[in-house]
């Protein structure tokens, strides 16, 4: 039907034509909410990319963007997030049909050095009691999987980036109407330490890659969902995040499968977004409203 947004957040001006927008909630028909912890430096890219995957005819979709008091911000950011998102402190008594939880550029970190670590473990302890589905990404999923069930990460010996072939080991609501094989975005230095998911009766390993490892982990009771790729990036972010690394000295190389030819001079390939249309509608029909 339509995205409600509790702020008028910037981006919203570049979407219209993409994206329906609605100023007020019609009570009478189906609606969810969702929050979305925005953990990401890019805000608006996120902003966007998300907004655009949880656009669905068949509900009406209450946004709010949320923040984290202790996260260190520059003046700039700070008032961003002031202006347009919610503190988490704001909405601790707040019930959310599903929240949506981002990566972070972290992983060289460990966890409880991170400036918000105390905040972010209040903030997953939350969800326990006051959401009904909790959607995990990239760095989130690693976190989150070691937060609740005890499953830790391993670092790899180079970045995985790139377009990668996935498959599905148990077919879920989650996983309705994918193809038996299908390309996800991964971005990252870390992966999930398969044989502990397998050790776990309350976890589902839902998909993985022959080529990047696990991919979808869920919970048996469907309130949470751990997705270690970006299936909601857009055309160019991985060749933005590879220009980057370059322009900073990194010897990395090009996304993998990505280019055309391989090549980071004929431009990207787009092959992912019906897949990731269809994981995030499935989500929202099938854990966060139903």
């Amino acid at each position: 039907m339509a995205i409600y947004l509790k702020k008028d957040i910037p981006i919203k001006n570049t979407l219209t034509n993409k994206v329906t927008f609605i100023s007020n909630l019609n009570k009478s028909l189906p609606h969810v909410k969702v929050g979305i912890l925005n953990l990401m430096p890019t805000l608006e890219d996120t902003e966007r990319q998300l907004i655009e995957v949880l656009d669905t005819k068949l509900l009406q979709v209450e946004l709010d963007f949320i923040y984290l008091n202790t996260k260190k911000a520059d003046e700039d950011k700070q008032s961003y997030y002031e202006k347009y998102y919610t503190s988490f402190s704001e909405i601790k008594n707040t019930y959310y049909d599903g929240i949506i939880i981002t990566g972070a550029p972290l992983e060289h970190i460990a966890y409880h050095d991170i400036d918000y670590f105390e905040e972010l473990k209040e903030f997953f302890k939350y969800t326990k009691t006051n959401v009904k589905s909790t959607l995990f990404l990239c760095w989130a999923s690693q976190f989150g999987l070691q937060y609740f069930y005890g499953i830790n990460r391993y670092y790899l010996k180079e970045k995985l980036s790139g377009l990668y072939e996935h498959y599905i080991v148990k077919e879920t609501n989650l996983t309705k109407g994918f193809n038996d094989y299908f390309l996800i975005p991964q971005s990252r230095y870390c992966s999930i330490i398969e044989s502990e998911i397998s050790k776990r009766s309350d976890l589902i390993l839902t998909s993985k890659s022959n080529e990047s490892g696990v991919y979808i982990v869920e919970s048996k009771d469907k309130k949470r969902v751990f997705l270690t790729g970006h299936a909601e990036y857009d055309l160019y972010t991985l060749d933005k995040e590879y220009k980057r690394d370059i322009n900073k000295g990194l010897n990395i190389k090009p996304p993998c499968n990505y280019y055309k030819n391989n090549d980071p001079n004929k431009g990207p390939l787009y092959s992912w977004h019906s897949t990731a249309t269809l994981l995030y509608h499935n989500w929202l029909y099938y854990y966060v409203y139903s």
